[in-house]
């Protein structure tokens, strides 16, 4: 087995002439990671804090439960969504 070469990796990835990769595209792609980071980890952790409660204390904790994972949801979904637009 060989290393691949140069001109192997040019086969495989060939950027458009049209549409160069640019920062702007580059921070975009990174956006839009962290805004889903940001919105699965804001879940996930809301969910498993109200998982780990006791079933009375469940009554009680849903609502500010459920706006902080409204509040990461859309946090998130706004960076992504800015990720998608420099993109």
């Amino acid at each position: 087995m060989r290393a691949p070469s140069a001109l192997d990796l040019a086969a495989v990835w060939t950027p458009n002439p049209d549409h160069p990769y640019t920062w702007a595209k580059f921070f975009g792609l990174l956006a839009v990671v962290f805004g889903c980071v940001i919105a699965l980890v804001g879940v996930y952790a809301v969910r498993s804090t109200w998982r780990g409660l006791d079933p009375p204390r469940r009554r009680k904790q849903l609502l500010p439960l459920t706006v902080t994972a409204g509040v990461f949801l859309a946090v998130g979904l706004a960076v992504a969504a800015f990720g998608v637009w420099l993109f």
